[in-house]
């Protein structure tokens, strides 16, 4: 009589902590993101701002992982368009987020360069499991003018915090993580036309260096064209060299990485820096009627400028490509 009682209640027991085993799963669901804007890449001030549709669907009638949700790496952003929907017994949660989204940008290679564009997104101090929907998609209208997308990507990530965030259960030394998920917008910049355009003063400030070094290497053309002209020659390519430092200013954020755009322009300005010194001692040497030690000169600033100026910023632009 006894085995059968304890039987029965050792099931009662089991079925119990079965139950309750079930009922203290954290929430389940699946996490989507469709991205409907993206707009004012702002170099100067690190940042972009975006629009985007995310969905969460799940069972739990009483679950809303979007309440919670927020972009961490946002200046700032709203929500609108909140809407709850029924289907098949499932509860499909939807809103759009708009925000100004904080970027570093990467001007190593401009302007070739490829630009991942992120937004984390995470519910903070929630216990939530959820899957990624494999639709979550960019709308490929929305690509800003002269990029092009190269992927998009939608990732879950683990980030840890060392603090406790004020629970008592959870020992300060121990830290928290939090699971987020990042939507990674992968853009290449379509360069040539830009490369041509924002770099047009360096480009004319080469010439004005060529020009110089050409006259100062023929006896001839020193005879006919004076020291003063060469000089302000070298002037221009400098206030050309100048002015389009200015402007570059303000499409390439600052950062302490060597960039292509540096090598150009230093070594435009040491190409100046030859034509200057070249012309004065050209000058010097041709009234001492040293032909030879004149020839030597320009040979080795010949050299000098077409390594630093073109071998160097070809090797880089080969590297980049």
């Amino acid at each position: 009589m006894l085995k059968p009682l304890a039987l029965i209640l050792s099931s009662l027991i089991l079925i119990s902590n079965v139950m309750a085993t079930e009922n203290s799963l954290p929430p389940k669901g699946e996490f989507g993101v469709f991205i409907t804007d993206l707009h004012d890449l702002d170099f100067s001030k690190h940042e972009y701002k975006a629009e985007f549709i995310t969905w969460f669907l799940t069972d739990d009638p009483d679950y809303n992982l979007l309440k919670t949700t927020e972009i961490t790496n946002a200046k700032e952003f709203s929500v609108r368009n909140i809407s709850t929907k029924t289907i098949n017994g499932q509860y499909l949660y939807s809103q759009t987020f708009q925000g100004t989204i904080k970027q570093n940008w990467d001007a190593g290679s401009y302007p070739f360069d490829t630009q991942k564009l992120i937004i984390s997104l995470a519910a903070p101090l929630e216990d939530v499991t959820y899957s990624l929907d494999k639709s979550s998609s960019i709308d490929n209208k929305i690509i800003p003018k002269g990029w092009s997308l190269e992927s998009f990507d939608l990732i879950p990530i683990s980030t840890y915090y060392p603090a406790n965030v004020g629970e008592p259960n959870v020992p300060e030394s121990m830290g928290r993580t939090f699971n987020e998920v990042q939507a990674t917008i992968t853009l290449k910049r379509i360069g040539l036309r830009t490369f041509v355009t924002a770099f047009l003063g360096l480009f004319v400030a080469t010439f004005l260096i060529i020009t110089v070094l050409t006259v100062n290497t023929s006896g001839k053309l020193l005879a006919i064209i004076p020291l003063q002209a060469r000089i302000t020659l070298c002037s221009g390519s400098l206030f050309a060299a100048v002015g389009a430092i200015y402007g570059l200013d303000s499409h390439v954020p600052f950062g302490t990485n060597f960039t292509f755009s540096d090598s150009l322009e230093i070594t435009t300005f040491a190409g100046i820096v030859f034509a200057v010194l070249s012309s004065i001692a050209s000058d010097v040497i041709i009234k001492s009627n040293k032909v030879a030690i004149h020839r030597n000169l320009m040979v080795s600033v010949w050299t000098l400028f077409l390594i630093s100026h073109f071998g160097v910023n070809s090797y880089l632009i080969f590297k980049i490509l």
